[in-house]
């Protein structure tokens, strides 16, 4: 079995029999899981990026397309009353998640944010990560090296132990105050190499055209570092909550799902196998289909939970929980115009995506391309008579996303809004009001009209 404290110095032999003896008993109980439970309802939450990470949640010099900036709460040095007014206007959802990366801003900084979250009725996704601090000298790599604006870490190089410290710092300070955290999500798009090092770059992704092609090798040195993380992450976790959920990090890409499949044979120096997803309680996933019409959308969705799932262990019992999407999202990213920006007709000046021409599903807005995303792929999947995929939840990605672009051009919202031509939303709100766009908040909500 691979040492799950690996990357821990040889003076800490007590903490490495500790820790692998506590994962060991973790997969012992785990494994005695048995039948398949039947399907609970989807739940639905809302991701609200760097409020876990930061006071300030934006700088002061953000575009005044803001409704924050025009309040008395967005002075500098008083951002509390601002985490407030955006957690406010979540609960506005009536989602019963929210979720948020954690671990690299200070304790109290945690427990803030997972307070104002449990005081509106919602459950926390803590999205838990390494930090600069938990490398020793030489593991980063810069720019120059790396290609990544922030520079990248190889996973395999982390020092388990300064890890733990840091991360059950936060978890003390959590259960002195009395509170909880109710999952956790191991990591964050660790198949992307500015993520994580052990991974291939995105050029390599992109030669073979974001489809599987990596080697044994590749996938074992993935492997070496993501299996002892995890276990060390859980090793922390079960100490201070045992009741928690855990899940892996949220795939940047369905084609890496195999990544989590080597997990469940890892072979060690002694040459034992170790199923290491027997930790965890289900697998995160992003999804950020093309959705130029909804029929699109729902292909390129339903394709790739179902490639997931074929490639998740014991997925019929660890269900998949999307913990990112959007159906306009990766407009941002792959070259393609906007989605939403047609009428009825399928004319620029509008919010609309387009018909597609067998005519399956007509013109909708994004409103309504979530509903059939909830109903057309995610239900329809969990409710198949032959291959059923496992879905237990839904994120939407995210709040209060948007900016300018020149992509949105012919944009024409059909609400009243101050926004300024070519501004995009992939949010809920209208930033120039602070206002839940029509019919959002109850489609991410999962409500069916």
């Amino acid at each position: 079995m691979i040492d799950p404290t690996q990357g821990m110095g040889p003076t800490k032999p007590r903490v490495r029999r500790t820790i692998a003896m506590a994962a060991l008993c973790a997969l012992a109980v785990l494994a005695k899981g048995g039948g398949v439970a039947v399907a609970a309802p989807v739940e639905f939450g809302v991701d609200r990026s760097n409020m876990g990470t930061q006071w300030t949640l934006a700088w002061p010099q953000e575009p005044k397309v803001s409704p924050f900036l025009t309040a008395d709460y967005n002075k500098p040095g008083n951002f509390e009353a601002r985490r407030v007014a955006v957690m406010d206007g979540i609960a506005r959802v009536h989602a019963g998640w929210f979720r948020d990366g954690f671990g690299k801003g200070s304790p109290d900084l945690f427990l803030d944010l997972v307070k104002l979250v449990h005081a509106r009725g919602m459950k926390i996704l803590a999205v838990f990560g390494a930090a600069a601090s938990d490398y020793p000298p030489g593991a980063y790599l810069d720019k120059a090296q790396s290609g990544c604006q922030w520079g990248s870490y190889p996973l395999s190089k982390i020092n388990l132990d300064a890890y733990q410290k840091r991360i059950e710092a936060q978890f003390a300070a959590m259960r002195a105050a009395g509170e909880t955290v109710d999952a956790f999500e191991i990591g964050n798009e660790l198949d992307l190499y500015c993520n994580d090092a052990d991974s291939p770059t995105g050029a390599e992704w992109a030669k073979h055209q974001w489809k599987w092609f990596l080697s044994d090798a590749q996938v074992q040195t993935f492997v070496r570092g993501y299996a002892p993380f995890l276990a060390a992450s859980v090793v922390s976790i079960r100490k201070y909550f045992p009741q928690a959920q855990v899940i892996t990090y949220g795939n940047s890409m369905p084609a890496s799902a195999p990544l989590m499949e080597a997990l469940a044979s890892v072979r060690g120096a002694d040459g034992k196998i170790t199923d290491y997803t027997r930790l965890v309680d289900g697998y995160g996933s992003h999804l950020y289909p093309t959705s130029t019409t909804t029929l699109n959308m729902v292909q390129d969705a339903t394709n790739s939970l179902r490639y997931e799932a074929a490639h998740y262990p014991h997925v019929s019992q660890k269900p998949i929980w999307i913990t990112e999407w959007n159906p306009a999202g990766s407009s941002w990213w792959n070259g393609q115009p906007w989605y939403f920006q047609y009428d009825a007709l399928g004319r620029p000046g509008g919010d609309l995506n387009k018909a597609d021409a067998r005519g399956v599903y007509k013109a909708m807005d994004s409103a309504g391309a979530i509903r059939t995303f909830n109903h057309d792929v995610v239900e329809t999947l969990r409710s198949s008579a032959t291959t059923p995929v496992n879905v237990s939840h839904v994120f939407y990605y995210s709040y209060d996303s948007g900016g300018p672009s020149p992509k949105c051009e012919h944009v024409k919202y059909g609400w009243p809004t101050s926004l300024p031509p070519g501004f995009c939303i992939d949010g809920m709100i209208d930033p120039s009001t602070g206002d839940l766009l029509p019919g959002l908040a109850e489609a991410v909500a999962g409500v069916a009209r």
